[in-house]
């Protein structure tokens, strides 16, 4: 009894040791993907009877094919047996009708998803040989779309990639076969744009289009040798403007040097030509009678309220400093204001006004948001109340280089005032609009 229980616990174990093994080479077989080759060298003559014509596969034991073609009805194995760690598949193909010649087999192993093809133009009593064998698909079309990337051939490196990860089965889960084909879309781009930029002969975003080329596969000598020419114009073109700049200037042509100094800037040349182009552009503007600065940093604008409140405000709106302003108002409509007179206290209509202070500065500096914020404190004199104000300025140039524009004006104040008495005459909120110029 004993020993007919460690038999079976024995024939378990081994049971299990070889489903193991089954597992790891199916799972070994799952990542990889079936090749075949001919060998021409075993061509010979078929020894079937009548006009049929031989095919001969040899593979591996491990895979169990299984034959099928686009003209036969049925695939019969006539002969299978085994040569070392080898399968031979011996199978007789029909010759005798015309479709029999545009034949075309597909081999299926078990372990693999897809089957593999084998067009066959097979004459009568014709014998042919292949050879059937696993690769590691990733890897052999990673490698090559690689060996093709060094060479700089993109479109070919492209489709090794996409079928890298496309269609084989073994892609690894930390894959990076995408960001490669976004390179090379990239490149692809970046090659189109700097071929156009070099033909119209702006030779500076060419060289910025063929340096990130060469920033992206370093092996791309093209781009490096384009590089390199872009460079070499580029410096014979500022040495050209810097020339020509020069002559306009002391010829009195102050704007057509500025064309040319703006041009050695905004090309890169050479940092002893760029601030000698600054120093030149620093004269050029005192020549012209130009200001530093903003050319619109100034403000002026008439300010209202809805109750018969007006006055005006002035102040500085440079594009990257913080600047004051200053308002005042007068007050239209008489308020009635608590007096002592003659001992006895009495109300006496008179006119109130109103001055504020404060800062400006610009939140958000690009040409498209021309948009200042105002942020300051008012008092009135004759009611006593202080006012904390905030608010926007915006302007709008008369043109693209315009020295001068609208400005318009919105403000927001909050009356606080500071003796009891004349706590009920004071309107809290208050909206002030503007209307002026900017200069």
């Amino acid at each position: 009894m004993i020993g007919n229980y460690k038999f079976r616990i024995k024939k378990m174990k081994k049971t299990i040791l070889l489903l193991l093994i089954f597992m790891s080479v199916n799972l070994s077989l799952i990542s990889q993907n079936l090749v075949w080759e001919q060998d021409f060298s075993s061509s010979g003559i078929c020894p079937s009877p009548g006009s049929e014509a031989c095919v001969t596969i040899i593979a591996n034991r491990l895979l169990e094919l299984t034959f099928e073609t686009n003209v036969d009805t049925v695939v019969t194995i006539a002969l299978k047996r085994a040569v070392g760690q080898n399968f031979e598949y011996t199978i007789h193909f029909p010759t005798d009708r015309p479709e029999y010649f545009d034949r075309t087999l597909t081999i299926y192993c078990q372990s693999f998803a897809k089957g593999i093809q084998i067009p066959l133009l097979l004459a009568p009593k014709e014998s042919e040989l292949y050879y059937v064998s696993v690769t590691e698909c990733y890897k052999t079309h990673l490698e090559k779309g690689l060996t093709l990337f060094k060479s700089c051939s993109y479109a070919d490196a492209r489709e090794e990639f996409r079928k890298a990860m496309e269609e084989c089965s073994d892609v690894p889960p930390n894959d990076d076969v995408k960001t490669k084909i976004s390179v090379i879309d990239s490149i692809q781009r970046l090659r189109k744009l700097a071929k156009e930029s070099f033909e119209m002969l702006d030779y500076k975003k060419a060289e910025e289009y063929f340096f990130a080329i060469h920033s992206l596969n370093r092996e791309d000598n093209f781009a490096y040798q384009r590089l390199l020419d872009c460079q070499a114009e580029n410096r014979k073109y500022c040495e050209l403007y810097m020339i020509n700049a020069k002559k306009y200037f002391d010829g009195k042509e102050f704007e057509k040097a500025e064309i040319l100094y703006n041009k050695v800037i905004e090309n890169g040349c050479h940092t002893d030509n760029i601030e000698l182009a600054t120093f030149y552009l620093g004269r050029t503007d005192k020549k012209l009678g130009r200001k530093k600065g903003d050319p619109m940093g100034t403000a002026f604008t008439f300010q209202w309220a809805y109750y018969k409140q007006l006055g005006f405000s002035v102040g500085g709106y440079d594009n990257k400093k913080v600047s004051a302003y200053f308002t005042f108002l007068y007050n239209l409509d008489p308020i009635m204001v608590p007096t002592v007179k003659g001992g006895i206290d009495t109300l006496v209509r008179t006119l109130d006004f109103k001055g504020a202070l404060g800062l400006t500065v610009r939140p958000v500096r690009n040409k498209y948001v021309p948009i200042w914020l105002t942020i300051g404190a008012g008092y009135a004199g004759l009611i006593h109340s202080v006012s904390p104000e905030i608010g926007i300025l915006i302007k709008i140039p008369f043109g693209v280089e315009a020295r001068a524009g609208i400005a318009l004006s919105y403000t927001f104040q909050y009356r606080i005032p500071i003796e009891v008495e004349t706590r009920n005459l004071v309107r809290k909120p208050n909206h002030l609009l503007g209307f002026g110029f900017c200069f």
